[in-house]
């Protein structure tokens, strides 16, 4: 299978599996789903309140939460996210990376824990160098691609998405567990929204670097 498109599976997967994990998670502590998104941009199948998005890159659980939504006064909110106890608002977006990075390790043992841990500098790095430090990873990546079947790139995948996804930043899993933990368990606190805003900024960064360094090497490759 051609790297490019094994790849595309991988993030697929990744993608379907990190969503559903969370969504199930969401209906065993008992919050209500209101959508479970599985992709981005223009909504191409809805079942329920499942949607099929056209681009097969990220997806989102939205759920009951009165900072997102008006509730009626008469509503306990025992099934809203913001409600639940400390420990369920930090399990909840973590959850989903916590399987796929349990199943990673049991495909690549050791090595996966090692690039694991190794990827969290490696992102930030690539993201500050997307044109030398960057294209060197995405290089090692290729190369493991052509070498190894689909279970171990989906498995070195995985751990670099979990790593990623473990960030401090606001929309990452990371930061959603960073600001249940700064809320206290709180449902709701004044400085939240704008220190979620600033969280958001570094994260779109090292996401935009990081594509401007993925479209690069692809024109490179296809150029050789």
């Amino acid at each position: 299978m051609p790297p490019a498109l094994q790849l595309l599976f991988c993030l697929v997967l990744f993608m379907v599996v990190h969503i559903s994990v969370m969504a199930a998670c969401a209906r065993a502590f008992g919050i209500s789903v209101r959508t479970v998104s599985y992709g981005m941009g223009p909504t191409l199948l809805a079942v329920g309140k499942v949607q099929l998005k056209l681009l097969p890159l990220a997806g989102n659980v939205a759920l009951k939460d009165t900072r997102e939504e008006t509730l009626y006064d008469d509503d306990p909110c025992t099934d809203a996210y913001n409600f639940q106890p400390l420990w369920q608002q930090v399990a909840l977006p973590l959850s989903g990376v916590a399987v796929l990075l349990a199943l990673a390790l049991a495909i690549l043992g050791m090595q996966g824990w090692n690039s694991f841990t190794a990827a969290f500098g490696q992102i930030v790095h690539g993201a500050l160098a997307p044109m030398s430090t960057a294209q060197e990873l995405l290089g090692e990546g290729d190369a493991f691609a052509r070498t190894h079947g689909f279970a171990a790139v989906f498995a070195l995948l995985s751990v670099k998405l979990c790593a990623f996804n473990m960030l401090p930043f606001a929309d990452l899993n990371g930061g959603q567990a960073l600001l249940a933990i700064a809320r206290g368990g709180k449902p709701y606190v004044a400085w939240e929204e704008s220190v979620a805003k600033w969280l958001l900024l570094p994260g779109l960064a090292i996401l935009l670097a990081w594509l401007v360094a993925l479209g690069w090497y692809g024109v490179k490759t296809m150029a050789a």
